[in-house]
This record gives C-alpha cells, structure tokens and sequence, in this order.
C-alpha cells in the first residue's frame, strides 16, 4: 500500500522518480480510479503520484485509502480549490519533473514514455506541452490539439494548453506556483501559463498523448455568472500586476484581457443572461483586441444576441 503522512514528515523520500503526478480531486468518488489506473498502466514507470484530497465530503478518501501501489502517495487537505490542490502537491513531490492530472481526465499509455523522450532529446527543458484531445463522455473526439506553435508568443492570446499536457522542472514548478486565489478558480492555469512563459521558454510536443473528459459534472462547466465574472477581473489584476509579465509582452497582454473579457460574454451569453451585460463584457473584450470580431467566438455572441 502507498503512503499517508502529513507535511511534516518527509524523511522517507529518499530516491527520486523521474515524473511526479500530482492528482488534485474534490468528490470525484467515480471517477478517480480510473485516472489513476491510467497512470498506473504507463509504459514509463519511473513516476510517483500524488493524490491531493481537496477535502472531499464523498467516499474519494475511502476510494483512495484502498489503492495497493507503492509509487501513490495521498495527502487529505481542507478544500481550497484546485490551485491550493495542486500546490500542496507540488510541495510535497520529489521527481525531477513535474505534471498534472485532472481526477475526471485520462493518460493514455504512452504518455509519460513520450515526454521523457522528449525531455531527453531536447536536453532537459524547463517546461513543455505535450498534445491532448478532447473527448465526450462516449468516447467520440470533440476537439484536438496536436499542433501548437511558439507558446511563449500564442498564450497571451487564448488558453489552448491542458494542465494533463505540462511538464515542468520541479525547480521552476516550484518558483512559479499556482495563484491560490479560489475566486480565480477556472483561470488559475492560464495565469499561471503566462507567467511561466514570461519567465522561461516553452516548448511543444505535439503527439497527443492524453484526453480531457467533457461531461456535465466538470466544474469548468459549472460556474456561475457572478463567478466568472469575478474570475475575469481577477485574471486581468493578477496578470496585469506581473512586472516580469509586462516587461516581456507589454500591450500584447491586452490579447489575454480582450479573450478572457469575451469568453465571459460567450457564457453570458449561452446561459442567456442580461443582454446588457452580454454586451458589456463584448465591448469591453474589442476595446481591448478589436480583432476578437475575427474569431468563432464573436459569432457565435452575435447569433446568440439577436435570438
């Protein structure tokens, strides 16, 4: 059986795995064994995972507490969202690298094989992405991205990245954790992204080795309006404020502002609340990027508005 200790007890790490997992869950009883029969079943073996139970008030800790693997390690935390999850992991791991799994998402098997391949032909990199796909809960491929270009220029203007396709140096994961804000809750990866990219450069491997699961119980999914709007104007503060963020991209972040402004307004305006404040948040996202009119997106807001 794997190991339960509290912080304070660190003494019996003593030889370290190539990757560490760090598995975030929060009532996710029916689907956590399966995500992590996934990374169990890898190709590559070298690993840890590190179960994070964000305070779960199901039978995850119970589910968790019956797994037979050496590698697993589990820590039992207050709820504080996932960006205080994923921390407590990373402060807790010992690998040399460093990757996230959604406790509703999958590695396919090949996945850690291929990023350790990659690490080694690229000579240790500090952070990549590798390729995921997204898939529905009959298993039909809803959206693909196996083909990202110059991250370091392309993420202030969207979020294509998964947190299942990262793999940081623990050095660098470890002076670039996620903002535990747990209003920013939704955006906390992207700001992170940013904020590493600004800082280091970020390669792309593009095999697709994992998938992202869409269903109705995804939190992404989940949030309300009050929320998202909160989480916006906290991404833009906390972007905004980066010194290091504003000596490299300058009025380039004015794309992040303007993308996450009308993804607000899309879910506005899907959930079909005030037009006024679909418009609002509209307008605002085309003062920031006028050229937010090109994408689907803007289209879609447009077809919805006049329904």
């Amino acid at each position: 059986m794997g190991t339960c200790y509290s912080f304070e007890d660190f003494s019996q790490f003593m030889i370290m795995p190539f990757f560490s997992v760090v598995i975030p869950t929060f009532n996710r009883a029916t689907f956590i064994q399966t995500t992590i029969q996934a990374v169990l079943d890898q190709q590559f073996t070298d690993f840890e995972i590190i179960l994070v139970d964000d305070g779960s008030t199901d039978n995850t800790w119970e589910i968790l507490l019956g797994l037979q693997d050496t590698r697993i390690v589990r820590l039992k935390k207050e709820n504080g969202e996932r960006g205080a999850a994923r921390n407590a992991g990373v402060r807790i791991s010992k690998g040399a690298y460093i990757t996230f799994l959604d406790s509703d998402d999958r590695f396919y098997i090949n996945h850690l094989a291929e990023a350790h391949r990659f690490i080694l032909n690229n000579v240790y990199p500090y952070i990549f992405h590798q390729g995921y796909e997204i898939k529905d809960e009959w298993g039909k491929v809803i959206a693909a991205y196996g083909n990202l270009k110059k991250i370091n220029q392309s993420i202030v203007k969207g979020n294509d990245l998964s947190c299942s396709g990262i793999f940081v140096k623990r050095e660098v994961m470890m002076s670039n954790l996620f903002n535990e804000d747990r209003r920013l809750a939704s955006l906390e990866d992207w700001e992170l992204w940013i904020r590493m990219a600004s800082r280091n450069l970020f390669l792309a491997n593009n095999i697709i080795t994992c998938c992202m699961l869409q269903h109705d119980r995804r939190s992404v999914i989940q949030i309300d309006e009050l929320k998202l709007k909160r989480a916006a104007d906290l991404f833009i503060k906390y972007v905004s404020e980066d010194s290091v963020n504003r000596k490299v991209y300058g009025q380039a972040l004015r794309q992040a502002y303007a993308s996450v402004l009308t993804y607000v307004s899309l879910h506005l305006a899907i959930a079909r609340c005030s037009k006024k404040e679909v418009l609002r948040y509209l307008i605002r996202g085309l003062k920031n990027n006028p050229r937010e009119v090109f994408k689907r997106r803007f289209f879609v807001i447009f077809k919805l508005l006049i329904q």
